[in-house]
C-alpha cells in the first residue's frame, strides 16, 4: 500500500459527510497513520456544520470541534501523496476537472470495494440520517483498515 502523507475527505458543500468522515478518521485512527481533513467542492462562504452532523457526532462521542465551518477545497490542499475520497462519482469527476489532479483520487466506495455512493438524505428524517451516518463509520473504518 503506497504511503500518503494525509487522507483528504471531500463533499460538495463540506457541511455534513465529509466533516463527519474527517471525525470518524480522527477518532478511530491510530496516531502514527496520516492526518484527516476535509474540504468541499462548492463552499462560496463558511457556514455551519449541518445540526443533524453534530449531532450525530456527538451522540457517538466523535469530535470535530477543530472544524466547525465548511472550507473550500484549494489546489494548495492536494499533495502528490494525498489520499482524496470523494463520496459519489460526480464529486470525483468534479475534483478532476476542476484541480486536473488525477492522483490517488477515489470515491470512498470505491477505495473500500462498495458500489454505492453515499449521499446525504433528502427526507428530515433522522433514521436515514443515522443509516447514512452508519454506512459511513462503516466505510471509514474500512479505509483505516486498508492502510
Amino acid at each position: 500500500m503506497k504511503d500518503y502523507d494525509q487522507v483528504l475527505f471531500v463533499c460538495t458543500t463540506n457541511t455534513f459527510l465529509s466533516p463527519i468522515a474527517e471525525g470518524i478518521y480522527q477518532h478511530n485512527a491510530p496516531d502514527w497513520m496520516p492526518k484527516g481533513i476535509s474540504r468541499g467542492l462548492v463552499v462560496l462562504f463558511e457556514e455551519p456544520i449541518n445540526p443533524k452532523c453534530n449531532l450525530l457526532l456527538t451522540k457517538n462521542d466523535f469530535d470535530i470541534s477543530g472544524h466547525n465551518q465548511s472550507r473550500q477545497l484549494k489546489k494548495e490542499d492536494l499533495t502528490e501523496d494525498s489520499l482524496i475520497l470523494t463520496m459519489t462519482l460526480s464529486e470525483k469527476v468534479k475534483l478532476i476537472e476542476e484541480f486536473e489532479h488525477e492522483n490517488n483520487v477515489y470515491t470512498i466506495g470505491e477505495f473500500v470495494g462498495e458500489d454505492t455512493d453515499l449521499i446525504v438524505p433528502s427526507s428530515g428524517e433522522d433514521e436515514k440520517y443515522k443509516e447514512c451516518f452508519e454506512e459511513l463509520v462503516l466505510r471509514v473504518n474500512k479505509v483505516i483498515e486498508k492502510l
